[in-house]
């Protein structure tokens, strides 16, 4: 909440939800929106042209702001269409949350205040627990490592081992990230080419580029029920992009020389991975590492044509 000469006022936020095929998570993820305290929300969902059509439910939820798209745009670009119904100032921040996460009631008026008292931010996410066990950290921030491509995150940790306060960095998980509204017109939004994963990172770095801050705010929480819209840490779809989008973003903010050392490097993963998936189970993956490493390296973008 906000003070103003008369009296406290609630801060307007809207939340976009990108929806394909999971009608029922996006249900549940937009009841534990609405339960928020002390914010007024705006909810927003596209739906990316799910296979299964839209649920009464849709047209009767309290206040929602639903668009059906004609194809199935990505993560990146769904939420950028989600954007684009809003008005400009009718809010003051967008928080981007995953259809197969909930938030605690707190959690939007956590950190939206966090963001209202820091000018100096422009991003800010909470910390993301798998929702089948609340007391493992999925996501909480952490560092790049531009030469390999790699994110030093807190991932698989403890919640005991989070910091107490906030903490600047690199990143925020599009899964539950808030941003200035004004932030992220400027920015022009997610980059369509990435499809899905890593459009959230190159948007943090980009946004940092241009003098904006990130910071984590430990005190909110939302859980997670982790790539059930992608099928899981090892279906097809959660190998691919992630490892092939790692190409385009060292395209675009590597220098010749590292450039040519994270391909080297980028060969030596592919090659480890050939040998490594068969023997875990999943030999079903090394030609869709492949796949995406031989997109990567041809500078392929956008959806993964099968």
């Amino acid at each position: 909440m906000r003070y103003y000469a008369g009296g406290w006022k609630h801060l307007k936020i809207a939340v976009l939800l990108v929806n394909y095929g999971q009608w029922e998570l996006a249900r549940r993820c937009l009841e534990s929106v609405s339960a928020s305290e002390g914010v007024d929300v705006l909810p927003v969902m596209v739906d990316n042209a799910s296979p299964t059509p839209k649920p009464a439910w849709v047209d009767e939820f309290p206040g929602l702001r639903f668009q059906a798209l004609g194809a199935n745009t990505g993560f990146a670009a769904g939420n950028n269409s989600a954007f684009d119904m809003l008005e400009e100032g009718e809010v003051e921040y967008v928080f981007l949350l995953n259809t197969d996460a909930v938030v605690s009631p707190s959690t939007l008026m956590t950190l939206a205040s966090f963001l209202d008292s820091h000018p100096e931010a422009s991003i800010v996410s909470s910390p993301v627990f798998y929702s089948s066990d609340p007391a493992l950290v999925w996501s909480a921030g952490g560092r790049f490592k531009p030469v390999r491509m790699l994110l030093d995150q807190r991932y698989n940790t403890p919640a005991s081992a989070l910091p107490l306060e906030p903490e600047e960095s690199d990143f925020a998980t599009g899964c539950a990230m808030m941003v200035r509204y004004d932030v992220f017109r400027e920015m022009k939004g997610f980059r369509s080419e990435y499809f899905m994963y890593w459009e959230d990172l190159e948007f943090c770095l980009r946004v940092g580029r241009s003098g904006g801050r990130v910071f984590l705010v430990p005190s909110a929480c939302v859980l997670h029920d982790v790539a059930a819209c992608s099928g899981g840490p090892g279906s097809p779809t959660a190998v691919y992009y992630p490892f092939r989008n790692r190409f385009i973003l060292a395209r675009d903010i590597l220098d010749p020389v590292r450039k040519t050392v994270f391909h080297a490097y980028a060969t030596l993963v592919v090659l480890a991975k050939s040998v490594i998936f068969p023997l875990e189970g999943w030999a079903g993956l090394v030609p869709v590492i492949w796949r995406a490493y031989l997109d990567g390296i041809s500078g392929r973008s956008g959806p993964w044509s099968r």
